[in-house]
């Protein structure tokens, strides 16, 4: 099976993934769900992954990930489709979020580990910024799709369409024979605890640069709608101005490329996290919609090269027989932040949204400062 189709099915699947980031905070204001709720709700998609992405990772490494992939797949779809049958429920949604937490980290950890699988130390950054690329398609066409249906439509409608988004690539897996080759015996596989993966030191750089990472992708995705929602912008505005920042992401993965030939990964995560510090820092003065697309897409400039690296130094440094329990673990810390950011901050929702939006100013910003700390350029042979 050609690779470019296997990327071409996790974006699909991805669509839904996306448009529901964005659908989940939007049907829960439509339902009158008060600030602190909004934030459980949004805390419950984490609480499945966090618990179980490393399990699964394990998993991922020893059995079908054909099988993984087609049960996350259509149990996602399921998942969201309940919506449209079980309408104007605060309490669905919240059910609803945490089995589509659940159905969708056995997708994401077992395709990432899957792209790993399929790759050479040669195409492996290539494969996965060919991955992330589709990622960032996804995350330009889901809110899009969303915005248009709730507008044209129903909320629920928007959420049937997105099981449907979920549900063809979970089809296609069920005919679809894999040809991967896992570590054999002559590689030296070693059995590795949980304790003794999160605590290598070089691993530990990934998981907490990957945590500062997605704080700062989970805190847009969450409040940046909610935020624009607040000045009375309509969802489809909304929509295209989350899909302008998916825009900005799949050009940074362009360049991505010509960026790695004179830096080191570390480096080029540190510039990024500091463009974004500032769009972050910005985004509470604004209210116009032009400068909220500027500094949307300045936002996914920053950030847009940053997931990739550092899934390929994840996968790079895991130990053999282990990536796929080293992507989760790196997914398992990244859920954890996911999961209490929106709970406290949602709590704290009446010092309005400069706390919010400072907050990850601050956090980029040092993680930003402490990986150029060092900064040397990489001696390019001529």
């Amino acid at each position: 099976m050609p690779f470019k189709f296997i990327v071409f099915l996790t974006l699909l699947f991805q669509i839904a993934l996306k448009g529901n980031i964005l659908l989940m905070p939007l049907y829960g204001l439509h339902l009158q769900a008060s600030p602190t709720m909004l934030g459980i709700i949004s805390a419950a998609g984490s609480v499945m992954p966090m618990l179980f992405a490393s399990i699964v990772g394990r998993l991922s490494d020893k059995i079908s990930i054909r099988l993984l992939l087609i049960v996350g797949m259509l149990g996602s779809s399921t998942s969201l489709a309940a919506i449209y049958f079980i309408p104007k429920s605060i309490v669905a949604l919240l059910i609803v979020q945490l089995l589509f937490g659940f159905f969708q980290i056995i997708t994401v950890v077992s395709s990432q580990n899957l792209v790993g699988m399929l790759s050479t130390s040669n195409n492996r950054g290539q494969n996965y910024a060919s991955y992330t690329l589709g990622v960032s398609i996804a995350n330009l066409i889901g809110p899009l799709i969303v915005g248009i249906t709730i507008d044209a439509f129903t909320y629920e409608t928007s959420f049937l369409v997105m099981a449907i988004f979920a549900a063809i690539p979970g089809i296609f897996f069920i005919w679809i024979q894999l040809q991967i080759s896992r570590p054999d015996a002559s590689q030296n596989v070693v059995s590795k605890s949980f304790l003794q993966l999160l605590l290598n030191l070089q691993l530990r750089t990934v998981f907490v640069t990957s945590g500062i990472i997605l704080t700062g992708v989970g805190l847009f995705e969450f409040y940046f709608p909610i935020y624009i929602d607040s000045l009375g912008i309509s969802a489809t505005v909304i929509g295209m101005l989350v899909s302008l920042n998916a825009l900005a992401f799949i050009i940074s993965r362009l360049v991505m490329r010509p960026l790695q030939k004179n830096y080191r990964p570390e480096h080029i995560i540190g510039g990024c996290l500091s463009i974004a510090a500032v769009a972050f820092f910005a985004l509470p003065f604004t209210e116009t919609i032009w400068l909220l697309a500027i500094i949307s897409f300045v936002m996914g400039l920053g950030l847009g090269c940053c997931q990739p690296l550092s899934i390929v130094m994840a996968y790079d440094y895991s130990p053999a027989g282990h990536s796929g329990e080293v992507l989760g673990i790196r997914l398992t810390v990244n859920k954890a932040v996911q999961f209490s950011v929106p709970i406290i901050f949602g709590s704290l929702y009446f010092l309005g949204f400069f706390l919010i939006f400072w907050f990850n100013t601050a956090l980029l910003g040092a993680g930003g400062a402490t990986l150029l700390r060092k900064f040397n350029k990489k001696q390019v042979a001529e």
